[in-house]
């Protein structure tokens, strides 16, 4: 009791609390600090995630480190001590240091930001967090969330604002006639509020039963998929209005009697 009484009346208590002061306020500081370097967008905000929490460890660690030493602990057997227990936490945690070095590599690699629709394996949807660990997207269209660790993304498709859209046509058709219903159906999803441009390119490609003809529209990734399913009902309207089909596969069978 005498011990802890001695303690109390030192300058340890108090050195201990002003440490801990100062590391939160130097914690602000660079808060504060690289908020005001990088600013706030959202595209930004998955690196400065990233190097707040680098420096949050770091703070934290030193702060520790400090304490024990104003404490009479040996700090420098401590951090030998350190060196070998890091080397198991590693073996346990690889899983995780991956995450955190993938995650290192997707900011300075700009393989994506907070704001990008982007395509990992099987998942499309926009990137609304980012950690060191991982990475969450949400697809708006399909109505769901998922967050994937950052060791997975080793290869990323990250949608532009180009989006084409190909239509199959019988051979039959006129080539006048069919420039004529582009032409008008360009005009129509030209005046939509999400289409920056929109240019019908022409002949594409000769298929085995249709001519392919491609459209390509300048839109934000997110509003793709409504924009697409717009245009096709829009070209389908002139398509019907104007007596022009779109062929199916048909198969000719041939028998010896």
């Amino acid at each position: 009791m005498d011990a802890i009484i001695d303690w109390m009346l030192s300058p340890t208590p108090y050195l201990c609390v002003a440490t801990v002061l100062v590391s939160l306020i130097a914690w602000a500081m660079i808060r504060r600090f690289v908020h005001k370097v990088f600013g706030k967008t959202d595209k930004k905000s998955g690196a400065i995630s990233i190097i707040l929490n680098i420096v949050k460890y770091f703070i934290i660690i030193l702060c520790v480190l400090l304490v024990l030493q104003i404490n009479g602990i040996d700090v420098t057997s401590a951090v030998a001590g350190l060196g070998i227990a890091s080397v198991i936490v590693g073996l346990a945690l690889q899983d995780a240091l991956k995450d955190i070095i993938m995650g290192v590599n997707i900011i300075s690699e700009e393989f994506f930001r907070i704001g990008d629709v982007i395509k990992v394996d099987n998942y499309v949807g926009r990137v609304t967090s980012m950690s060191l660990k991982s990475t969450r997207i949400v697809n708006v269209e399909d109505g769901y969330e998922v967050r994937i660790c950052n060791r997975n993304i080793d290869r990323v498709f990250r949608y532009n604002d180009i989006m084409v859209i190909d239509i199959p046509l019988a051979y039959e058709e006129s080539p006048d006639k069919i420039r004529s219903v582009f032409d008008e159906a360009v005009k129509e999803i030209a005046s939509w509020k999400d289409v920056k441009k929109v240019e019908f390119l022409g002949l594409q490609e000769f298929q085995d039963s249709s001519v392919c003809y491609r459209l390509r529209i300048m839109v934000p990734p997110i509003k793709r998929a409504d924009t697409k399913r717009h245009a096709l009902k829009t070209i389908d309207d002139l398509f019907r209005q104007n007596g022009i089909s779109i062929p199916f596969p048909q198969l000719d069978v041939h028998t010896d009697k």
